[in-house]
């Protein structure tokens, strides 16, 4: 059955029986009819060469490492230079037979000296050093002669050539402690030696690369005593006085 309104403000009633084919589109409305606004996507900035091209992170020219992370201390020399060379200083006479060692093909190798005169033999456990094996990171030779230690040998490279870098090697994964302790003996004392140089580098903004520490506090603290000399006989006493107060 039909209803109509009787007047504009009575309710219109609406016959639910109606067909669909009949019904009256409704009043439009501009909040929803409105066609939706059309947006321009936003285009990526493409990067430069300059800025996507592959920058390795900087490498020292002596760096430590272990067994383990020997190749991938390689990869990260070479990829920083590749048109340099890298000579191995071997912790132990034992690593010159250790497949990482060996599969590595270094430019050269040699088997770093104690302070007798006698080739290192650290173990990938150990955690102590002698007497001999510690100060002969500094000099070797009776104490009143200091002839050079294992930080002479590193340095002699460094000095051969520009293009010449050192991994120091001892037989523990990572080379955290003795690696890095003797690295860290050999660029105190070629920053002692080249003060001119690095000042002059630091003035034109160029900073040399950091040298990890060794993990060990105890080791920490050698090199801490040893960087308050301002020669290197005394950076030598003061490495044999905290030695002999352990």
């Amino acid at each position: 059955m039909w209803n109509r309104a009787i007047n504009s403000g009575t309710p219109r009633l609406i016959d639910v029986n109606r067909p669909a084919s009949e019904a009256v589109p409704n009043d439009p409305d501009s909040d929803f009819d409105d066609p939706p606004p059309t947006f321009s996507p936003k285009k990526r900035a493409k990067k430069t060469s300059e800025s996507s091209a592959y920058k390795p992170k900087p490498v020292p020219r002596v760096i430590a490492c272990g067994v383990k992370n020997l190749d991938r201390t390689v990869l990260e020399v070479r990829a920083h230079n590749p048109n340099g060379f890298f000579v191995l200083c071997l912790l132990s006479e034992s690593l010159e037979h250790h497949e990482a060692v060996q599969n590595c093909v270094p430019d050269d190798q040699f088997v770093a000296q104690t302070r007798d005169g006698t080739p290192y033999r650290l173990h990938p456990d150990e955690d102590e050093l002698d007497e001999s094996e510690f100060m002969g990171l500094f000099a070797s030779g009776p104490y009143d002669r200091a002839d050079p230690g294992v930080c002479d040998s590193i340095i002699t490279w460094l000095e051969a050539d520009e293009r010449y870098s050192v991994i120091v090697v001892d037989p523990s994964e990572r080379g955290f402690n003795f690696a890095r302790l003797a690295a860290r003996v050999a660029m105190l004392k070629w920053t002692m030696t080249h003060k001119e140089d690095i000042a002059r580098d630091l003035a034109s903004g160029v900073r040399l690369p950091t040298l990890p520490a060794p993990t060990d506090a105890k080791w920490k603290a050698a090199l801490e005593r040893c960087k308050r000399g301002q020669t290197w006989a005394a950076v030598r006493e003061h490495a044999r006085d905290w030695f002999l107060s352990l």
